[in-house]
């Protein structure tokens, strides 16, 4: 069997920087980026170049900050994990709880959740399993519409939204979020893309659309921050058109500061799915590593494309 490429063999200076950064501020994660380029080859790693020259512009000191927030937030979920494995309960409370100490926290966004996360669509072996998987399954589906309209609700940084637009040239979205740090990462991030100027944001909670409608929706690892999913997901199925198509995902034993409602598998996600208006055509959950024993649980990413059902 062929050797898997190594960072020094590929021209990758910006994630060779990130790699760099790991290592000298967090050593425990000096190996994650060897690791997953040994999982997924070349083509991990030229994607993830191109991620980061785009995304931060090579500027390195910006891949510096990033790679801290990635490292204080891995390590965060690390001990939570552990917990969670004693406890199998979330610790945060309410939906206004998350709100006061994550979502409206602009310093802790802007430093550390938002930059956190765009890396863990690369670095957490499931994120990025289930953005192949979306590309595959969902995007490519979109492919067959004359004309895409799609609304991305709770868009966290805003990537599923830049990866849809970068993909289809004929795509419009429409962005929902309650933060406004989410709101001013998801411009800057679309703007570096060069597709902002299909893509409208709103700070609030998604409603239909006058005229034509949504006929394409995402909502990407939402549904754990809710106290009531099902209220959301019945909602967003009176917010989008008939046969829209859409992609759903959620996390299951995934604790984290802002999750509430705790799913353990795939089916209860897929039972709030149908009863709120939704035909499941493909479902996959993708866990972030095996366990070694009974008593530890794994995060997971309770994947789901679904096409809203005609009443």
């Amino acid at each position: 069997m062929p050797k898997s490429p190594t960072i020094d063999e590929i021209a990758a200076p910006n994630v060779d920087a990130l790699a760099s950064a790991l290592s000298h501020h967090f050593p425990i994660f000096k190996k994650a980026i060897a690791t997953r380029l040994d999982e997924f080859g070349a083509s991990w790693l030229e994607r993830f170049e191109h991620e980061i020259a785009t995304s931060f512009a090579g500027d390195k000191d910006a891949i510096t900050r990033a790679a801290k927030a990635y490292g204080a937030f891995s390590l965060e979920a690390m001990r939570l994990q552990a917990k969670f494995d004693l406890t199998l309960r979330y610790d945060a409370s309410s939906y206004e709880q998350a709100v006061s100490e994550v979502y409206s926290n602009v310093e802790y966004m802007v430093s550390t959740y938002l930059p956190a996360l765009l890396l863990s669509h690369y670095l957490w072996p499931h994120h990025y399993r289930q953005l192949h998987w979306a590309h595959e399954h969902f995007i490519d589906k979109l492919r067959t519409l004359d004309r895409v309209r799609f609304c991305d609700v709770g868009i966290g940084t805003g990537f599923y939204s830049k990866e849809i637009l970068a993909a289809l040239p004929n795509a419009n979205g429409w962005g929902f979020d309650i933060s406004s740090a989410s709101i001013s990462h998801t411009k800057e991030l679309l703007t570096k893309w060069c597709v902002m100027e299909r893509y409208e944001l709103h700070q609030n909670y998604v409603a239909p659309l006058a005229n034509d409608g949504f006929n394409a929706f995402v909502t990407v690892e939402l549904l754990e921050h809710l106290e009531d999913p099902q209220a959301f997901l019945c909602s967003l199925r009176e917010a989008v058109q008939d046969n829209a198509l859409g992609f759903i995902t959620a996390a299951i034993d995934a604790p984290n500061r802002d999750h509430i409602y705790l799913y353990r598998d795939l089916d209860s996600i897929a039972k709030q799915i149908n009863k709120a208006g939704f035909e499941i055509l493909k479902s996959h959950n993708f866990p972030a590593y095996e366990t070694k024993s009974q008593d530890e649980t794994a995060p997971q990413s309770g994947c789901f494309i679904v096409r809203a059902v005609v009443p």
